[in-house]
């Protein structure tokens, strides 16, 4: 179900819910990752859970089976793993960058989201994720995902 915060919300707030996303395409829950929040719509792809697995499997080229992308690329093994049980834990969570300064924003966003680093297999990876921090009224805020991609 949708997750929400007062607009008062602190910046360690919204990161919270970032890593419990990733907390989440960790555990491979990829439909609880998606409703977690709202879908931008200006999205060039319609995310569902099947795209959200693909990007994640195949680093950040949603779109492909894992047997295309086996084909494609090498390899298509690559996993989400847990930020709280990473040894760069601290500079993961650092590296979500929460900044109000773009352009591109809806008229209810207040803030951009950049999660860099997202780890795979372990690992910090250049896969990045994307999200509006979003009015849904006067009181309250949820996340809006744009995607999931190497910059």
């Amino acid at each position: 179900s949708m997750k929400i915060l007062p607009v008062t919300a602190s910046k360690e707030e919204i990161r919270e819910l970032v890593i419990a996303w990733n907390e989440l395409l960790a555990q491979e829950k990829y439909t609880e990752a998606l409703e977690m929040f709202l879908l931008d719509e200006k999205n060039e792809l319609d995310w569902t859970p099947e795209l959200l697995e693909s990007a994640v499997y195949t680093y950040g080229v949603p779109g492909y089976t894992r047997e295309e992308a086996e084909r494609e690329f090498g390899s298509a093994d690559y996993k989400v793993t847990s930020i709280l049980e990473n040894p760069d834990k601290d500079k993961i969570i650092e590296s979500i960058d929460i900044s109000s300064d773009y352009g591109w924003m809806g008229k209810n966003d207040i803030a951009v989201i950049h999660y860099d680093n997202v780890p795979l297999n372990g690992e910090m990876s250049d896969l990045t994720a994307r999200f509006f921090v979003r009015k849904i009224n006067d009181d309250e805020i949820t996340l809006a995902f744009i995607d999931l991609h190497v910059m």
